[in-house]
């Protein structure tokens, strides 16, 4: 997942209409569809298309896919959450909330397993889900009912500027060396709250706990939806490391009502001089000198330290674009989708600071990083080969609330109301009720 924003807005490019070709919520495209083509067959036809903030094209942008296509497109930006509901609400009923929808990896089994999304294998070409990095993640039952659009991952951003002020000349690689950087930096008087850590019971805050654990060699959960969090302890050291920089002040107080886009806010805003757990499609907002004040040549991305080394996995937590079975133009859908693959479209959201979202293409990333404007090239390209889904197996259906409970033990052993141990026990107990109750 992508910065979650909280505010709900709406953009809409042209009115609600009819018209051109559609397969009425069919699997399989209307006779004479091209997979992979961009063509003006469907032209007068209007998509509706529901997308995050962050995966929001400007009005400018999606006026050229009209001019290619004559397809016509209704944008509704809801925050992240909102999409989700609105999906549940109206697939039960039957109808499709959109032509084009958001499909985060913590949706797929809960969509997929209802059977709301078209399969995709039909709609695009072989070679769109070759070049997709992480389409895997989007399939279900066999079916690819997604395909990635923001290459997202976690790793560690770090203010250098602030961090050589305490004498700190590199980027920490281990917990005890985030606690010791952070220390340094606000005895030095630097910045009264180094560690940017979101702690508001949201998927946000559950994400960094995953970041740790993984980053040390451990798992959450196991293909079959056993705690896995526990193996090793590395679950219960990582909640005994966030207890411990709440409790010294290391992170904000006010962390428990921030989310992890409140979070990214304040560290542009200088308030921080880390944030343990974020993607890499925030460099563009973090060097975006109308948006941040840290130095551009002083942000350093980096892998999520672990408790020893940061030689573990890197969670992959990618968004993709769906095609409800429901909708009732999937033909001009599809080819939607396939104009936002083009490398055109995905260097553009990639530069366009309001989204920042890292290509999931092969071919994107490797232009981006020939031309050199591929922000922290090294980095992200020592890390790919490490991003592995955060659950082995695909999210089970009662993921939502593990996520929730698990944010909820988060809080609450920062705050000192329950020890790591307790927690953790806690959090293994609820993990079994859930998967017993499906």
């Amino acid at each position: 997942m992508a910065l979650a924003g909280a505010t709900i807005a709406a953009l809409t490019l042209t009115a609600c209409s009819t018209g051109g070709g559609g397969g009425g919520g069919s699997a399989t495209p209307a006779a004479g569809f091209k997979p992979g083509s961009l063509d003006r067959k469907y032209a007068g036809t209007t998509i509706s298309v529901m997308m995050p903030p962050w995966g929001s094209f400007k009005k400018s942008v999606l006026q050229q896919f009209t001019a290619k296509t004559g397809i016509k497109v209704n944008l509704q930006t809801l925050a992240w959450d909102s999409i989700h509901d609105k999906v549940v609400t109206t697939e039960a009923s039957g109808q499709a909330p959109a032509d084009v929808v958001e499909l985060d990896w913590t949706w797929v089994s809960q969509f997929g397993a209802a059977g709301w999304l078209a399969p995709l294998d039909q709609y695009l070409s072989a070679a769109q889900l070759k070049d997709s990095v992480g389409a895997s993640t989007f399939v279900q039952g066999g079916k690819q009912i997604g395909v990635p659009y923001s290459l997202d991952f976690r790793g560690s951003e770090y203010d250098m500027t602030m961090l050589k002020k305490a004498g700190i000349t590199s980027a920490p690689t281990t917990w005890d060396e985030v606690l010791i950087a952070a220390r340094a930096v606000k005895k030095a008087g630097v910045v009264a709250h180094p560690i940017g850590l979101p702690l508001k019971i949201l998927e946000g805050t559950s994400t960094p706990w995953y970041a740790l654990v993984r980053s040390s060699g451990g798992q959450i959960l196991t293909p079959k939806g056993k705690p896995a969090f526990d193996s090793g302890g590395l679950g219960q050291a990582a909640l005994e490391f966030i207890h411990t920089a709440y409790s010294e002040g290391l992170i904000d107080p006010g962390a428990i009502g921030l989310t992890d886009q409140q979070v990214g806010d304040n560290f542009a805003a200088g308030e921080s001089a880390m944030v343990l757990a974020t993607g890499p499609g925030g460099n563009a907002q973090f060097t975006d000198p109308a948006k941040s004040k840290i130095s551009k040549d002083q942000l350093q991305f980096a892998h999520v330290p672990g408790q020893k080394d940061a030689t573990g996995p890197t969670v992959s937590l990618e968004e993709a674009l769906s095609i409800p079975k429901a909708s009732k133009h999937p033909e001009a859908a599809a080819e939607f989708i396939t104009w936002w693959l083009q490398p055109a479209q995905l260097i553009t959201a990639y530069h366009d600071p309001d989204m920042g979202l890292l290509p999931p293409s092969s071919a994107a990333l490797k232009e981006l990083a020939d031309s050199g404007k591929l922000a922290d090239a090294q980095t992200i390209q020592t890390l790919e080969p490490t991003i592995q889904a955060v659950i082995p197996g695909g999210t089970p259906t009662w993921y939502s609330k593990f996520s929730s409970a698990a944010a909820a033990t988060i809080q609450s052993v920062a705050l000192g109301h329950t020890s790591a141990a307790a927690g953790i026990q806690k959090l293994a107990k609820q993990t079994d009720q859930f998967a017993s109750q499906g």
